[in-house]
């Protein structure tokens, strides 16, 4: 039987460079994601490279859903190896007294809870089967920081902690907990605020390999973190930022 890989935030960007990645590793992936058309977009260019996947519409940030979807995976298909936790964002850039509690908490849910959410519905499911990868994104400002964007930073700070206490609670059960912290990526979301010159001229003199991060780049991480060859690795935060930030 094929491995089952459950992708959020799958509809673009980095969570679709890994869906497309695991697709070509010979995964059945699952792409989850708040917007269901763009999920569905990602299936259907899946399918065309005769890929296996599903589209499923998933608000990380509510309990029911987040169950509900994983259920359904579980129902169909009889097994979750793969659970890749990308949604998430920064959503605002503003200064730490100009947010409001409710803009701080859609930040810290939309990352670190959806996070805990759906590792929490997975896990059992893994746990039964022995074995199983679990995947969690963070970022470089989860360990520098970042001026404007506190919330975001704090959710991510949480995050690789979040994953290596439950690597740490799994391990006994065969299941592996990792993290990808991502650096500056050229992602169709960001390059709609930024210019690819204003990029360049923004990061590539700060970045030692001389280049931002393309979503390709994050799907080989994710991929590699699925292989029989990271079975040794638990725990870890695994930074694809080109040198940019070396902990």
């Amino acid at each position: 039987m094929g491995q089952i890989a459950l992708i959020t935030g799958g509809g673009g960007g980095i969570g679709g460079a890994v869906a497309h990645r695991l697709a070509e590793a010979g995964m059945t992936v699952a792409v989850a994601d708040y917007d269901r058309a763009a999920a569905d977009q990602v299936r259907d260019e899946i399918l065309a490279a005769r890929g296996k996947a599903d589209a499923y519409s998933v608000d990380v940030t509510q309990a029911r859903e987040v169950k509900a979807v994983v259920t359904e995976i579980h129902s169909r298909h009889g097994r979750i190896d793969v659970l890749a936790n990308v949604a998430g964002g920064s959503i605002y850039t503003k200064r730490v007294e100009e947010f409001t509690w409710a803009e701080w908490k859609q930040v810290i849910d939309s990352n670190l809870k959806g996070t805990f959410l759906m590792c929490r519905e997975v896990a059992p499911v893994m746990q039964k089967q022995k074995s199983g990868r679990i995947l969690n994104t963070a970022s470089n400002y989860g360990v520098t920081g970042s001026a404007l964007r506190a919330p975001y930073a704090a959710a991510k700070a949480g995050i690789i902690t979040f994953s290596k206490s439950l690597a740490l609670e799994l391990a006994p059960d065969g299941i592996l907990v990792n993290t990808v912290a991502p650096g500056p990526t050229d992602t169709p979301r960001v390059m709609e605020k930024e210019s690819p010159d204003a990029r360049q001229e923004r990061w590539y003199p700060v970045i030692p390999l001389g280049r931002t991060g393309q979503p390709g780049d994050l799907g080989e991480m994710y991929y590699f973190l699925t292989t029989p060859e990271s079975a040794a690795i638990t725990g870890q935060t695994f930074h694809v930022n080109g040198g940019l930030v070396m902990p």
